[in-house]
């Protein structure tokens, strides 16, 4: 969902200079101009850089009171310098027709992913400028991180916040696409312990669909059934952010059940999780999946 940058190109620029390992890659690609590249291997291909779960945690700001969240204590933007990330989705649906589009979703790479690990991109700009990506690229992020609290117009209420990083992406290489995350139905009840899994590629296994999809201004949802006593603010719902679900399917009337979903987690308002393509959608008594075979890479 894209939104006004708050990242400015003044604090951009007052960001210090690319590290040196980041260029530790472009150099060995090179050869230093005499041929081939060497064969001695770096000693992290993943870069000497923070990892996406050493800068995001609990959000120990939250504040169940505070529903307007008008006593905040968030804490400040910082520079973050993130290596050897993997790229999940881009986002080049613009559900909206006004440009909600451009957010990139990365996670550390890892086998097993874990929680903490996932990452909303915001709008980000390329070095080189004309470098094109794809899931499953590992990249590096040079930028700020922010824990966005909602738009001026309205927060999201008990101070909570999403966290995502505005700044530069660069190549590192090319691996296979992440593994999703298996994450329970019960944990997307709550914002406590939905957060973990934000911007991560999750699999979510028994998803029943709630009541009747939603369309407005170009945005398709449906609630997912996670029992009773849940505000109707924190039903996660399957959303049409990555793809045209409305006009691609699956069909989402009559309350359909799933074996299982995968898709994005992301955060507005509420938990989502965003379906890259149809083939996400996983029927009752499909044959297990490998989580290493994905469907929409096809």
């Amino acid at each position: 969902m894209a939104r006004s940058p708050r990242i400015t190109a003044a604090l951009l620029a007052a960001l210090p200079a690319l590290p040196a390992v980041a260029a530790a890659p472009l150099l060995a690609a090179c050869g230093g101009g005499n041929g081939d590249a060497p064969s001695i291997p770096l000693a992290d291909e993943r870069g000497g850089g923070a990892r996406i779960a050493d800068l995001v945690g609990e959000a120990s700001w939250l504040d169940p009171t505070d529903d307007d969240s008008a006593r905040c204590d968030l804490p400040p933007d910082r520079r973050a310098y993130v290596t050897g990330a993997a790229l999940v989705a881009i986002d080049r649906f613009d559900e909206t027709g006004e440009g909600a589009r451009g957010n990139h979703y990365v996670q550390d790479s890892a086998d097993e992913p874990a929680p903490y690990s996932g990452m909303t991109v915001f709008q980000p700009a390329f070095s080189p400028p004309d470098l094109r990506l794809v899931p499953g690229d590992v990249v590096d992020l040079l930028g700020v991180l922010t824990e966005f609290p909602g738009p001026s117009a309205g927060g999201f209420g008990y101070c909570r916040t999403l966290p995502e990083i505005g700044g530069t992406m660069s190549f590192r290489f090319e691996d296979r696409p992440a593994r999703p995350i298996h994450v329970a139905v019960e944990d997307l009840k709550s914002y406590t312990s939905a957060r973990p899994y934000i911007g991560m590629l999750v699999r979510v296994e028994g998803v029943q669909i709630a009541g009747a999809p939603e369309s407005s201004g170009g945005r398709y949802t449906a609630s997912i059934n996670v029992g009773a006593g849940v505000p109707a603010g924190d039903v996660p719902r399957i959303s049409n952010e990555l793809y045209d679900l409305e006009a691609e399917g699956p069909p989402l009337t009559d309350r359909p059940s799933f074996q299982a979903v995968t898709g994005v987690l992301t955060y507005f308002y509420g938990f989502k999780i965003a379906p890259r393509c149809p083939a996400d959608f996983e029927a009752l008594g499909a044959p297990p999946r490998d989580d290493d075979d994905d469907a929409c890479a096809l």
